[in-house]
């Protein structure tokens, strides 16, 4: 074999060993950031709708991480809760999980929740947000009647968000909040 001929197998073997060009991250771009305010610990103050329509004001607690190269956030909730759309007669202490992760393909978020009451992942909420807002979706049944439920984060500051739960009866015209939490970054020392 030939110097010029060693030199290119040589080269050949260099080519397939060395690792592949990585493509430009999935979740790097400006969409897959807009969860970024999350992150870190919050205090909640929550409010939880009554069969009577009046509101339970309950504190809560939630810290928020990124993982994944940012793809993903998972959530960590801890605090009480009595949802009288479950039978809850009082308030139980609870603890909850929630995943969001960012579809590049989609364009989307899908929020994924579980808690104490039943650690298995349930049908994911689904949206974006827009002009500063963010909604989020899923279809579902209750009592033979169709509804939607909608997640919201509004009123999005650096120290502060509020989020809600609202079910919709009648096709996403009209919306009943039944879950209300405003979120504030602990002040120091806390």
């Amino acid at each position: 074999m030939s110097v010029r001929g060693a030199i290119a197998v040589l080269g050949a073997l260099v080519a397939l060993a060395a690792p592949p060009a990585r493509a430009a991250a999935p979740c790097s771009s400006a969409h897959a950031r807009e969860f970024d305010f999350w992150l870190g610990d919050w205090e909640i103050r929550q409010k939880i709708l009554r069969a009577d329509g009046s509101w339970l004001e309950l504190p809560a607690r939630t810290s928020v991480s990124s993982t994944l190269d940012g793809c993903a956030l998972i959530e960590h909730w801890r605090g009480e809760v009595q949802f009288f759309w479950e039978g809850m007669e009082k308030p139980e202490r609870i603890e909850g999980l929630s995943v969001r992760s960012w579809d590049a393909g989609k364009q989307r978020w899908s929020i994924h929740w579980m808690d104490t009451r039943s650690p298995q992942f349930g049908e994911p909420y689904v949206g974006s947000f827009r002009a500063g807002r963010g909604e989020f979706f899923r279809e579902f049944e209750s009592g033979g009647e169709k509804r939607v439920g909608r997640i919201s984060f509004s009123d999005i500051g650096p120290d502060s968000v509020d989020w809600s739960l609202a079910i919709s009866r009648d096709g996403r015209k009209t919306w009943q909040p039944v879950w209300t939490m405003e979120m504030r970054r602990p002040k120091k020392g806390q």
